[in-house]
């Protein structure tokens, strides 16, 4: 699974004196296929609290008030499925879970606001944005590769993206330089239940400039990224190992051999 960035803060925070909202943990990129939980942890400073609110794109899905019955309201929102047995709030934090996430109607602006009994009735509100994907489950695969290669070899391989939404793009290096568009061959595309797999060649002539000084390893790379999203790139690496002799030197002295 590919790794977060480090995750930026809240986009929007109000806190008045009193209450405190201390922490707001929402995933700044949630995967639509696995539930996604957000909590709301606070400090009410002695006042009395009388609800937490949830909030996306400021249409309110769901309200705790620990001093009605009953303490639990769901509210309909598109894009929003609450898995109600699985909220945990109490006077300290409001923790939900919802699933069946969708890319388009799931994403947004996602918002918790507490507030206090009278006298005060004062409030606290943070917010934070998240994006919807549907995450590669594996990292992509690079085939077609010999043990070890000879100078003047051809080297051929592939490599597989598992299927995203949105698409991977997948890139090559060699010794950790990006490899030039008239080595690669051309992108093959395949629809999977919406994702979308991506495989691209490679095809080069291995020569000495390939090699560095006294070094008879070539290391080859695949880059796997998800364009416009805050998470790491995936890479898979394979060490090639390469023999100085040519075929062609190989095959004369195979020749000599027979005479000598």
């Amino acid at each position: 699974m590919p790794k977060l960035t480090s995750p930026p803060p809240s986009t929007h925070s109000v806190i008045v004196d009193g209450l405190k909202l201390t922490n707001l943990i929402i995933p700044v990129l949630a995967d639509s296929r696995k539930p996604m939980q957000l909590d709301c942890q606070f400090d009410m400073e002695g006042e009395e609290l009388s609800s937490v609110m949830w909030y996306k794109d400021n249409a309110e899905f769901f309200r705790y008030t620990p001093n009605t019955m009953p303490n639990k309201k769901v509210f309909p929102v598109k894009g929003v499925r609450l898995v109600l047995p699985n909220t945990d709030c109490n006077r300290q934090h409001c923790k939900i879970e919802l699933d069946y996430l969708s890319k388009p109607t799931s994403a947004g602006l996602y918002s918790c606001q507490i507030t206090s009994e009278s006298p005060t009735f004062s409030f606290a509100h943070k917010s934070q944005n998240v994006t919807i994907a549907t995450l590669p489950l594996e990292e992509p695969k690079l085939e077609g590769l010999q043990d070890f290669y000879s100078i003047g070899d051809i080297l051929e391989a592939n490599c597989t993206s598992s299927p995203s939404d949105p698409a991977s793009i997948l890139s090559w290096y060699i010794n950790g330089d990006q490899v030039p568009r008239d080595l690669i061959g051309k992108t093959k595309v395949w629809v999977l239940d919406g994702l979308e797999a991506q495989s691209t060649s490679l095809r080069f002539e291995i020569n000495h400039d390939y090699l560095g000084n006294e070094s008879d390893i070539i290391q080859l790379q695949c880059v796997s990224t998800l364009p416009d999203l805050p998470i790491l790139p995936q890479r898979v690496t394979k060490s090639i190992r390469i023999n100085f002799i040519n075929n062609t030197s190989n095959i004369f002295d195979s020749f000599l051999s027979i005479f000598f």
